[in-house]
C-alpha cells in the first residue's frame, strides 16, 4: 500500500474529535513505555529499543521522509524520557495508552485499525506525529 492509501485509511477510522484527542495521548504514552521496556534488553552493546527504533524509521522512510525525519525527532525525546523511568512506570505507561486508544475508538464507535491489519500499529505514530504539527491535510479539529 501507498502512503496516501494508509494514511486515508488511517484517517477514515480515526474521524471523531475525542478519538483523536485519545489517540494523542495514548500514542506517545504507548511508545514512551514500548521504547524504555525495550530498552532494558541489551544486545551486546545496543538496547532493543534503538534497534526496532531504526527498523520502523527505515519503514518510515520508505513511505515518507518527512514524517520519517519527525518519528525520529518523537523518538528521540521520548527514548531519552523513557530510559530515565522505572520499568514500573513504563509498564503503567503503556497500559494507559492502550487504555485511551481503546477508550477512543469506543467513542468513534469503531474497532482500531490494527485488527484487520497489524500494519497500522506502525502507521498510528507515524500519522499522530504529523497530525499533532498541523502537517496533515483534510483534519478538523472541530469535528
Amino acid at each position: 500500500m501507498t502512503r496516501d492509501e494508509l494514511y486515508s485509511e488511517y484517517e477514515r477510522f480515526h474521524q471523531d474529535v475525542r478519538n483523536r484527542r485519545c489517540h494523542a495521548i495514548g500514542i506517545p504514552l504507548i511508545v514512551l513505555g514500548l521504547l524504555g521496556l525495550l530498552a532494558l534488553v541489551r544486545v551486546g552493546p545496543v538496547d532493543l529499543a534503538a534497534m526496532a527504533a531504526v527498523v520502523v524509521l527505515l519503514y518510515y522512510a520508505s513511505l515518507d521522509l518527512r514524517g520519517a525525519f519527525i518519528s525520529l525527532v518523537a523518538f528521540a525525546v521520548l527514548y531519552v524520557l523513557a530510559t530515565r523511568l522505572p520499568w514500573e512506570l513504563l509498564v503503567g505507561a503503556f497500559i494507559l495508552g492502550w487504555a485511551f486508544q481503546l477508550a477512543g475508538h469506543r467513542y468513534e464507535g469503531n474497532k482500531p485499525k490494527f485488527l484487520e491489519n497489524l500494519l497500522y500499529l506502525l502507521i498510528g505514530p507515524l500519522y499522530f506525529f504529523q497530525e499533532s504539527l498541523g502537517l496533515l491535510r483534510g483534519r478538523s479539529e472541530t469535528a
